[in-house]
């Protein structure tokens, strides 16, 4: 096989694939590091930090998730995606105010007809076999969003899109269509005053101790095509901006320019061109990490990430004396970790111990 690089040069090669996976990972950190080849964000400043013991909530769009799941991995106490996955500011500012306020579930939003009864108003994550058990998994959700948000120090929100679907049977927007024909909603694009309006009556319900962070999620909505994603992300943008300016505890997160103008290179997507690549939502994270983290949540971090590699590990000989000191030295990690709570991994490591009297 002829393969050229970059200089022109031609040369023959056996293809390798996992070697050109390797090498092209290590470009791209190479390139990273390289200013020349991109145009850096540069880091906010955050007053307030998050710490071990902070309570957060994380809700929106897919990359809500993802970032949530990193900080759940890391054991920070936080509620991520109650509802699964949500796109539009109207519905995600709604299911919130909707749980602190204790609202009626809306049944005529409730689709029963389905293989499994879920509701216009969240994701088909949530949902039963019946009505009953739907709302009482609703009312279940909304109780822990309640809860943890009473006195939360962190909310993050993250905006997917600016265009929604109101169902015509109620006029009202909705989480989602679950694939019901498309005649029975109207498509509409938000503007910015409508989106303020939705955010100013979900901080109505928001104590200001609550550092609110919003971020418009860099995952790329195609269902209108790449023009209107472009309008739908620049009204999200300009109401953040506006909202920004009139809350004190509200700031924007840059999760989109960091994608689009940081990144920007189709290596950073995922293969269906739409998501950001596993290593963009590292990549972001960092940048998180760096600016919202206190250095005492490092030092843990970085003990756990010690803990996890080591879990991770496949001896060849688990009952060898190397592998049982190796386990016995994790528990001791374990036992130092004193701002997150591992007794079921410890629990984990004790089972592989081998009792010597066994023998």
């Amino acid at each position: 096989m002829i393969l050229s690089n970059k200089f022109g040069y031609k040369s023959k090669v056996c293809l390798d694939v996992d070697k050109i996976i390797s090498i092209t990972k290590a470009y791209i950190v190479k390139m990273m590091q390289n200013e020349t080849f991109r145009t850096p964000i540069q880091p906010q400043k955050f007053d307030k930090k998050i710490k071990y013991d902070s309570k957060i909530v994380s809700i929106g769009s897919c990359f809500s998730s993802n970032i949530g799941k990193i900080l759940e991995d890391y054991r920070f106490n936080i509620l991520s995606n109650p509802y699964g996955t949500l796109y539009n500011p109207i519905s995600i500012h709604q299911n919130i105010v909707s749980a602190i306020r204790e609202r009626e579930i809306n049944n005529d939003h409730i689709l029963d007809d389905v293989p499994t009864v879920k509701s216009l108003d969240y994701h088909s994550d949530i949902e039963a076999d019946n009505v009953n058990d739907l709302k009482t998994l609703i009312d279940s959700q909304n109780l822990k969003v309640k809860e943890q948000l009473s006195d939360a120090e962190f909310l993050f929100i993250t905006w997917g899109s600016a265009f929604v679907f109101e169902y015509k049977k109620t006029n009202k927007v909705v989480g989602n269509c679950h694939k019901l024909p498309a005649k029975e909603f109207q498509q509409k694009l938000l503007s910015a005053e409508e989106i303020v309006a939705s955010f100013d009556e979900l901080m109505q319900e928001i104590t200001s101790k609550t550092q609110v962070v919003i971020t418009v999620s860099p995952v790329r909505h195609f269902r209108n095509g790449l023009i209107d994603n472009s309008l739908s992300k620049a009204t999200l943008r300009y109401a953040s901006h506006l909202i920004e300016s009139k809350y004190a505890n509200v700031t924007y997160f840059p999760s989109y320019e960091i994608m689009i103008d940081e990144l920007r290179d189709y290596r950073f997507y995922k293969d269906d061109m739409v998501h950001p690549s596993h290593q963009a939502i590292l990549y972001i994270w960092n940048y998180l990490k760096e600016t919202l983290l206190d250095d005492s949540s490092y030092n843990t971090m970085e003990q756990w990430d010690k803990i996890l590699k080591g879990l991770n590990h496949r001896p060849i000989n688990p009952e060898s004396e190397a592998h049982q000191k190796f386990l016995k030295k994790m528990i001791k990690w374990c036992k130092e970790l004193n701002k997150i709570n591992v007794d079921d991994v410890i629990l984990r490591i004790e089972e592989q111990i081998v009792n010597p009297t066994s023998h």
